[in-house]
């Protein structure tokens, strides 16, 4: 089971849906992908911190989307 799908387990993935506001579909994309899309770290990371999940950076796309990584202290 890849990082994604674990995390996807953990939260939900209806709920993670609608905290992003992106469809079901859209969530499931990203399980097959095995990333989430970067822009989605903060309500992601805020999720896990709240739920007692692990969310690596490694589970996100942050090279594809010329986006800089946080830094591990500000998650």
């Amino acid at each position: 089971m890849s990082e994604v799908s674990a995390i996807c387990d953990a939260l939900g993935r209806k709920e993670m849906g609608q905290r992003l506001g992106v469809s079901k579909a859209a969530v499931a994309n990203a399980v097959s992908d095995g990333r989430f899309p970067s822009r989605w770290y903060k309500v992601i990371s805020r999720m896990c911190a709240d739920q007692g999940v692990g969310c690596p950076l490694s589970a996100f796309n942050f090279a594809d989307e010329n986006i800089s990584a946080p830094s591990e202290d500000a998650a």
